[in-house]
């Protein structure tokens, strides 16, 4: 049946209402009590997950396919675009997108992203060039951005507290899996069919998800009478603020992409960008303290302990998380002479071991009640199998490795979603949209910030060990050339054991990072107020919970 239960009436002073039996939604004007059961839940979440799966497989699955777009284009020097301008535009709006879903109806604000990404993506199919190829890819990432939030805050407005995190934890499993997925799909479609089924494929699916929305999810009415005009909350966007905060955001990116590959670290170019963002940065923050309420971000809503902490430990966690999903393969096929293919097999015990542990943490914290515990062991774990992963050699077994990606992977499960929860307990629901926005922001930065780290530190140090190796110059510049899958062909055989060794101490060098952050991760996450997501036994139909 697709009609959810409703429980009580608009409440005039819109603070956060809570009972056992629903969650009230507040979007931005009214708030209702409401809770979707059976089996319009499960395909809300069949839909969301789709969703956000298939957005994740797009910030992966053109990596395979970019030589052949290349050859066909002629657009070597396009290649950093076509990743870029997906995560650019996806990082950038972000919080924007969360001032949409808590001014206006969220599933007509979810549809209307999704619209936009399955736009780009059908521009990417058609493309004829590269820059036809990039306006596509920024397009999709924009949707995109929508997407990832809304998902997120669906939920939130769909659920009671207590019944929330399995399937936040759900949902952010299939981010992981998307990613190790992703470039198998497209080594596929490049092979078999063409690289545009790497975009055509996410038209039929993206479908499914507007039907599963369209048919069963009935948020409750507004109260057209209280609700602000139309005009009044194109004003409330902070149009403005989005303008400073996007082009800072790209800024940092971009000196963080070019930075010891395309400009030296200590160029120009390098030094101005991230001046730039750091200028831009501090006057969009006086404009956020100008605009109080009426900001993109409410200045309140950064000094809640917990979204504050929460925001920085996923910054980090995400750090350690995408360290491993780059430098985990790479060694697989450096190191075990593995194919790209059966290195994404070869991650499988820790996107498995993921999806396993973000499911059994979300079903299991409804009778622990506190999703503190679950980040601070994950965190703790994600830090330990890192450093784990610091001790590979070019030796060493399936016998380390595999057991080593399970405690990763439990870590990664814990971690990821336990802090939307954690924000979920202490925020207004009106403020839901914009607190998950900036934890899904505070993801993608940490991912690009951390991963720079990790590949300066990788570049250093493959250098300076082949060199002490006895490699000259133009060997080490042949064997940096040839790239990870053809390493074993740049050096003769007599050479190749030093060869190796000298990418293993590199590539482990970067799990350094990744324990260190992870480390910083489980400090960070020691902030966050312990909040119950259970009510009170002794609680009335409708108390306010609200943390203060």
């Amino acid at each position: 049946m697709a009609d959810e239960n409703r429980v009580g009436t608009s409440l005039p002073d819109k603070t956060c209402k809570l009972s056992s039996d629903a969650q009230v939604e507040e979007t931005g004007d009214d708030t209702t009590n409401y809770e979707l059961k059976g089996l319009p839940l499960a395909l809300i979440i069949i839909g969301l997950g789709l969703a956000i799966f298939l957005m994740s497989l797009d910030s992966s699955i053109i990596s395979t396919a970019i030589p052949v777009i290349t050859s066909q284009f002629n657009s070597t020097g396009d290649i950093a675009w076509y990743g870029s301008a997906y995560s650019f535009a996806m990082c950038a709006l972000q919080p924007i997108a969360g001032k949409l879903f808590g001014s206006f109806p969220m599933k007509g604000v979810f549809l209307a992203c999704l619209a936009v990404f399955e736009l780009g993506s059908l521009l990417c199919a058609l493309s004829i060039n590269s820059p036809m190829l990039i306006i596509g890819r920024a397009i999709a990432g924009a949707g995109a951005a929508g997407c990832f939030t809304g998902a997120f805050c669906i939920v939130a407005a769909s659920l009671p507290l207590e019944k929330r995190p399995v399937y936040v934890g759900i949902l952010q499993s299939t981010f992981g899996v998307a990613t190790i997925i992703g470039p198998l799909l497209g080594g596929a479609f490049t092979q078999h069919a063409t690289w545009r089924w790497c975009f055509w494929i996410n038209l039929p699916l993206g479908a499914i998800t507007i039907i599963t929305l369209v048919c069963f999810f009935k948020p409750p009415a507004r109260d057209t009478i209280k609700s602000p005009s139309i005009v009044e909350r194109l004003k409330g966007l902070d149009v403005p603020g989005a303008f400073m905060f996007a082009p800072s955001i790209i800024m940092i990116l971009l000196a963080l992409q070019w930075g010891g590959t395309t400009y030296p670290w200590k160029s120009a170019t390098i030094i101005g960008l991230f001046l730039g963002s750091a200028g831009l940065g501090v006057v969009f923050a006086l404009w956020q303290i100008y605009r109080k309420e009426k900001a993109m971000i409410p200045p309140r809503l950064i000094t809640d302990r917990t979204l504050f902490f929460a925001c920085f430990t996923e910054f980090f966690a995400m750090g350690a998380v995408y360290i491993s999903i780059y430098y985990l393969p790479e060694w697989f096929q450096v190191i075990k002479g593995a194919s790209p293919t059966k290195s994404g097999v070869m991650y499988l015990p820790l996107a498995l071991s993921d999806v396993l542990s973000a499911t059994l943490t979300g079903a299991s914290l409804k009778y622990l009640g506190y999703p503190n515990p679950y980040v601070l062991l994950g965190t703790a774990l994600m830090s330990i199998a890192t450093g784990l992963f610091s001790t590979f050699s070019t030796t060493t077994n399936h016998q380390h490795w595999i057991p080593f990606q399970v405690i990763q992977g439990l870590g990664v499960g814990m971690t990821l979603s336990m802090p939307y929860v954690a924000t979920q307990t202490t925020l207004k629901p009106a403020d839901i949209p914009v607190g998950t926005s900036l934890l899904q922001c505070f993801q993608f930065l940490g991912a690009a910030v951390n991963l720079a780290i990790a590949e300066s530190i990788f570049q250093n140090k493959i250098v300076t060990r082949l060199s002490d190796l006895g490699f000259d110059g133009t060997e080490i510049e042949a064997i940096l050339s040839a790239g990870s899958a053809d390493v074993r062909k740049a050096v003769s055989p007599t050479r190749l054991s030093d060869a190796l060794e000298a990418y293993n101490y590199a590539l482990t060098r970067t799990f350094y990072v990744a324990t260190s952050v992870g480390a910083v991760a489980f400090l960070l996450s020691l902030g966050m107020r312990w909040k119950s997501i259970k009510p009170p036994k002794s609680q009335s139909p409708s108390p306010d919970l609200e943390a203060k």
